[in-house]
Formats: C-alpha cells, structure tokens, sequence
C-alpha cells in the first residue's frame, strides 16, 4: 500500500467523525453506557451489602435482566414512536428511577426490598434506549459509512462499560454504593441533555402505526420454525446453556469478590469480563476460515480451564486475568454465531430469528442468576463457580457430541440462505 493509499484509507475511516450529528449521538451513548456500567455495579453490590446473602443477589439479577425477555416487542415501537424524543425519555426516566434509592438512603427508609423493587423498572426503561439508539444511526449517518459508524459505536460502548465497572468498583470501595447511585443518576440525566438537542431527520415514509397481531402471530411461527428446522436449533441450545452459566456465575459473583478481595475486586471482574469479551470479537475475523465445530470445542475447553484457575489459583490480579481470558473464547463465539445466522438466515427471517434468539436467551440467562444464587447460598460462592468452570468444559463437549455442530464449517464458507429449510438431520 502506497503512502497516498494508507492516508486515504485513514481519511475514509475518520470521515463519519466529521458529522456533527453522529459525534452528538456518540457522545450521549457514551454517557448512558458509562450509566449503566456505574448501575451494574452499585445495584448489585447494595444488594449484597444490604443481604449478605447471594440468593437476594441472583433474585436482583433476575429481575434486572427478565425485562429483556420483552425485546422482541419493543423494536416495533421503536420504530413507531419518534426516535429523538424515545432516547431522551428513556435516560431521563433510568435517571429518575436511579434517584430512588439515594432518596430512600436519606430519609432512612433505604431496604434490600427497595432496591430490588427499582431494577426490573430501570430495566424496563432501559429496554428503549439501545433500539432507539441504534434506529436513529441510518438517519444521521450514508449508507457508505453505516459499517464504521456501527463499528465505532460498539469499540466506544464497550471501552467505556469496561472502564465504568472498574472505576464503579473503585469508588465503591471508597465511598458507597449509595454514592454511586447519584453520580449514576447525574450520568443518565446528561446523555438525556445531550439527545434532547440532537435532531433526528424522518428517513422515508411514516412507518404505519397499526400493529397487525395475526400477522405478528404468522411471522413468529415462521421463526421457530427456521430455528427447530435447521442447525440454528442446536447452536441455540448450545448458547442457552453458555448463557445460563454466565447467569450462575453472575449471581455470586459479588460475594465471590468479597471473598477475594472486596469491591473493587467485584468492578475488576465485571470489567475484566468486558475486555476478554472485545479481544475475543477482536480475534473473531482471524479464525473465521477455520470451522466453527472446531473452534467452538477448543475454546469453551481452554475457557473452562481458565475459569477454574480463576477461582482454584490464589490472588487477586491472577483471578481476574484468568477469568477475564475466559471470556475470550466466548467473544468469539459470539461474533462467530452472529455472522453464521446473519449469512445463514434468509433475509426475509433474519429480524424475527434474531429477535427469537435474543429473547431466549434473556429469559434464560436470569434464570441462570435465580438458581446460581440460591446454590450460592446453600454450597458457597467458591463452589458455585467452580461448577460454572466446569459447565464450560460441557459445553465443548455438547457441540463435540451433535454430528451437526461437530462438523460445522467455518463461518465465512456459510452459504447465504441455507438454513432455511431442514437440514439439521
């Protein structure tokens, strides 16, 4: 590549940051996930800090996450509702809803039943802001830059949630939870400034306002249908389990880190478990040519493996580097299975498999936080996640035991349209 070449490419790659509307869309995304990585840290470790107990902790999991279930019903509003005005209500209200606790904290009234009671309500706020958020990208960005515009979205949103956990887990430590909540608060009402003055053109016709539920009914059938009726059934079996997992070790992980080193340890793991996730989509496009089976199998193995060593080896820093690089294999499982079913997947199906898929997977990853917490508090947190470890290994050996997954090819040899029919066998 010639020196005009790089510093064209360079110049192609920077130009979407040259658009006003974009860089203000950006910068309240980056508020609302620095809110929420904030959030992910005081909710929980209040819980456990107000319980002692990791059955309160999975039960707060649960009812952070099984709003999520509602997903699929969601983007039609979305898409229905105006977008500026939808992002703006939603961080307002997470804001509000965040003030609840501090404001009970004051007047003495401040209960584990109080917050508990304020998580499904922030969650169910929440469940407007990614899809509004993401809705309102082709409206201020060229077809040409969606890629970059997206990809710059996602490193940004993931570098800053990363950064949040760790740093919440700090000032926990240092202060309070409670404490956390305000600056938390304060952070959601900001992004909510930022997308009040952002204007959001119309993009095309009115979309229609009548929801049609027969046909909603039709299109939901056609989904299962392409899920039970090809190999994307048992890859989804195969991530409902790893989902599940992640859920158990989640539950206990606040008394886990108690355990090993308080709460700056508790935001260290959280944070850790965000990074081994992005070097893994990172790595996704160099293993893509090798076939998924394979990789999939190879790395849940070393994923268990480093996850035992997390909870089995003594120290701080080394549980959380080993559990961080166990997360690894899991990003790029994810990016790996993303691209499988968006090539896969026939066009006209891909919303409502996607939607499908998602929805499966946030009812069964707070299950996994229900029963992981109460396990916790009847065996421990070390064993419970010892169990999560091992659960892993299980994993790899589920996709090496179903002719289908075990043979998978890789995702780049994935034919467009192919699971389609039936061809799971």
């Amino acid at each position: 590549m010639t020196g005009f070449e790089f510093s064209e490419s360079v110049r192609r790659r920077v130009a979407v940051f040259r658009n006003r509307a974009f860089r203000r869309l950006l910068a309240g995304r980056t508020l609302s996930v620095l809110g929420d990585g904030f959030y992910a840290v005081a909710a929980m470790w209040l819980v456990y800090d107000l319980s002692g107990s990791t059955a309160y902790t999975g039960l707060a999991g649960f009812l952070t996450r099984v709003p999520g279930v509602l997903k699929a019903f969601v983007g039609p509003l979305v898409d229905r509702f105006p977008l500026g005005r939808t992002i703006t209500l939603s961080e307002v209200a997470q804001g509000l809803l965040v003030l609840v606790v501090p404001v009970a904290a004051a007047t003495g009234h401040l209960s584990v039943w109080v917050v508990l009671v304020a998580m499904p309500l922030l969650s169910l706020a929440n469940l407007f802001a990614g899809p509004a958020q993401n809705a309102a990208v082709p409206h201020l960005v060229a077809d040409e830059e969606m890629v970059r515009a997206n990809s710059a979205a996602k490193v940004v949103g993931k570098t800053v949630d990363a950064a949040a956990r760790g740093v919440a887990g700090a000032v926990v430590a240092a202060t309070s939870a409670v404490a956390l909540y305000v600056v938390d608060a304060a952070t959601f009402v900001l992004a909510g400034t930022v997308f009040a003055s952002l204007s959001i053109p119309s993009r095309g016709g009115d979309p229609d306002a009548s929801l049609d539920f027969e046909r909603y009914l039709t299109d939901l059938r056609e989904g299962v249908g392409v899920v039970s009726g090809s190999v994307v059934g048992s890859m989804l079996a195969g991530s409902l389990l790893a989902n599940f997992l992640t859920g158990v070790a989640l539950a206990v992980l606040p008394a886990f880190a108690d355990a090993v080193g308080g709460a700056e340890t508790y935001g260290l793991l959280l944070a850790g478990m965000t990074v081994g996730s992005v070097v893994g989509a990172m790595l996704a496009a160099a293993v893509d040519g090798i076939p998924l089976g394979r990789t999939v199998v190879v790395g849940f193995v070393l994923s268990g493996l480093a996850w035992v060593g997390a909870v089995a080896l003594p120290g701080e820093l080394l549980t959380v580097a080993l559990f961080a690089a166990s997360r690894v294999p899991v990003g790029v499982y994810n990016v790996s299975a993303s691209a499988t079913l968006q090539t896969g997947v026939p066009d006209g199906l891909l919303g409502r498999v996607t939607a499908l898929v998602g929805s499966a997977s946030s009812l069964v990853l707070p299950g996994g936080m229900l029963l992981g917490g109460f396990l916790g508090s009847r065996f421990g947190s070390r064993a419970v996640m010892l169990a999560g470890g091992v659960g892993s290994v299980l994993l790899a050996a589920y996709w090496s035991l179903v002719p289908s997954l075990r043979t998978f090819g890789p995702p780049a040899s994935v034919s467009s349209g192919e699971f389609g029919g039936s061809d799971l066998g």
